[in-house]
């Protein structure tokens, strides 16, 4: 008996160690480390003047950009809604942890008209495995690589815009947006 219980924890032992490598090796494989010139992200909003924040939307709305399945998507589309643009990549840990509050958020106001974007700052193809393994109920759209950010410049990720239905920014943030921050917000926006 002890050397079946000694059998059996060694191979439990064994399968935990096989699925820690396992998952460090996909980890490794689908996401790199951030860019060296990347700041750290503040945890703060960042007060617009007036012409920054119109030209802030402008550019945002402007823009055309790849969804993961090769299909321009104009931003532009969503105009008339409470828009969340988040900017944020697989190898941003904040970014990571914010997104299924996101997508919790988009399944529930969606019928309010709220539309939540993500722009991934990241090799294409690391966000579609990303995806693939971590779905989120709101559109990815390929957004290049960080320092070339299309809308805007981004200074450290994430990075979260919401514009109101008028096309006025309701927030900007730059660093991580909990489900409870966010949410008085889009109910004020939404007029709930």
């Amino acid at each position: 008996m002890k050397i079946q219980t000694a059998l059996w924890a060694g191979g439990m032992a064994s399968a935990a160690t096989l699925a820690t490598v396992a998952w460090l090796g996909y980890r490794a494989l689908t996401y790199s480390a951030p860019p060296a010139d990347i700041p750290s992200a503040q945890h703060a909003s960042e007060p617009l003047a007036p012409d920054a924040a119109k030209a802030l939307v402008d550019d945002i709305f402007a823009l055309t950009l790849m969804d993961l399945d090769g299909n321009s998507q104009p931003l532009s589309q969503w105009r008339g809604k409470v828009l969340v643009v988040n900017y944020w990549a697989t190898w941003c840990a904040p970014c990571l942890e914010e997104m299924p509050a996101f997508s919790r958020l988009q399944d529930h106001y969606s019928s309010w008209g709220v539309q939540f974007v993500g722009i991934g700052l990241d090799d294409p193809g690391k966000m579609k495995n990303f995806a693939s393994a971590t779905p989120v109920s709101y559109p990815l759209l390929v957004g290049g690589s960080f320092g070339r950010t299309p809308g805007l410049q981004v200074k450290g990720l994430p990075y979260t815009v919401v514009i109101d239905r008028d096309g006025n920014v309701g927030t900007t943030r730059l660093g991580r947006l909990d489900e409870s921050g966010l949410e008085p917000l889009l109910r004020r926006l939404i007029g709930q």
